[in-house]
Formats: structure tokens, sequence, C-alpha cells
């Protein structure tokens, strides 16, 4: 199968990822400055929308809604928004749209949108562990939606095979 340039540019963004992490971890650590940013765990210095994370209970919550908002987050990037721009946007899909439908999905996943950044900036810029675990909750999503995205292609080319072979 040939590999597009996707590929490419993914690895890329990896290797500029890796990079900048290095860079940053090197001037963190050259400079000497005591951050809370870098604590683990509920403590008496993290707080989100000014409330204090410092019990298991706080801190079992902000997991909690990290983990249900980034299936919900992934769902809204990788489902909604794909389909408002290939089905809506796509001026050359035939497919017949109701407006209303097509409003009303645009509306939520824009106002979602707005909610997310709220919420992702307050906890992102909390404490460094919330950002790994935010990311590792996105790439628990995103392996189901991939999967699925991939089971569908599999079974419409499997599909399409099994009625192309009938005609013959």
């Amino acid at each position: 199968m040939k590999k597009g340039i996707e590929l490419l540019v993914s690895r890329l963004i990896l290797l500029w990822i890796c990079a900048v992490n290095i860079f940053l971890g090197i001037i963190i650590k050259n400079s000497g400055i005591k951050s809370s940013v870098f604590n683990i765990g509920p403590n008496s210095e993290l707080f989100i929308l000014e409330i204090c994370i410092d019990t298991p209970l706080k801190y079992g919550s902000v997991m909690l809604f990290c983990l249900i908002n980034s299936g919900v987050r992934t769902v809204n990037h990788s489902i909604l928004q794909s389909w408002m721009t290939n089905t809506v946007q796509h001026t050359s899909n035939k497919t017949e749209i109701d407006a209303r439908h097509a409003y009303e999905i645009s509306y939520i996943s824009t106002v979602y949108n707005w909610f997310d950044f709220f919420m992702y900036m307050n906890i992102l810029m909390s404490q460094i562990d919330l950002l790994i675990i935010e990311i590792l909750m996105d790439l628990i999503a995103i392996t189901f939606v991939t999967k699925y995205y991939l089971y569908m292609k599999r079974t419409l080319i499997h599909d399409k095979t099994e009625y192309t072979s009938l005609l013959r």
C-alpha cells in the first residue's frame, strides 16, 4: 500500500514535539525555578477554577472529568466536525442535508469547543500530571474512534469486493 505525505508529516510533528520537550526540559532544569506546575497528585497548591484540589476525592473527580471530557472531545472532533467538513462544507458532496440538523450540530460543536477550551486551559495550566492524563485519555478515545472507522472501511471494501465478484 502506498504511503502518503501524511505519514511523513505526522512523524515530523512527533520529532518536533520531542525536540521542544527536550529544549524545555533543559531550560527548566538549568533555571533552578521551583514550580507548582511540576507537582503530582492532590496538593494544597493545585487549584482549578479557584477550587483547591487537595484531597483524593477532589483529584479523582478531576480525573473522571478528564476521562469523560476526552471522550466527548474526540467524538466532537472526529465525528461531528468531520461530518460538517465532509458533508456540509464539501460543496461537491451531493448528500441531501436537513438544514436544521446541520445548524444544530454546528452550534453544539462550536459551543462545546469553547467550553472545552475554557476547561482544558484551567486544567492543563494547573499541573503536569493533568496534562499527561489528558493526553492518555485522548489517545485511548481516538484509538476507539480510529478502530471504528478502520472497521467500517474494511467492511465497505469487503462488501464492494463481494458485490463486484457477484456481478462477474
